[in-house]
């Protein structure tokens, strides 16, 4: 059995662990299974098809903490100024 390391994270973080773990063990694997001469385009493309996923998951997440965020700060209300009816209307021609 291999040495275990013990590493304290944020649940949050739990998923986005174990899923890096995943891809890693992964890529052994299709490292070790792989025929020969074809080892890197077959971890290349498996990288790029998992990392890519990896990614959309964490930036959803990101985007999610955002509007949360957001959401409990409310809604910001302020005072803004609008123009006159001259300053938004169209002038109209001299021969009307």
């Amino acid at each position: 059995m291999s040495a275990t390391v013990t590493i304290e994270i944020p649940a949050s973080s739990e998923g986005l662990v174990r899923q890096l773990l995943a891809l890693h063990e992964e890529l052994g694997a299709l490292a070790l299974s792989a025929a020969d001469g074809t080892v890197l385009e077959a971890c290349e493309a498996a990288v790029l098809s998992k990392g890519r996923e990896l990614t959309q998951s964490i930036l959803a997440q990101a985007v999610a903490r955002r509007v949360t965020a957001a959401e409990k700060k409310g809604a910001r209300f302020g005072r803004v100024c609008a123009g006159g009816p001259s300053a938004t209307a169209a002038r109209r021609p001299a021969g009307s």
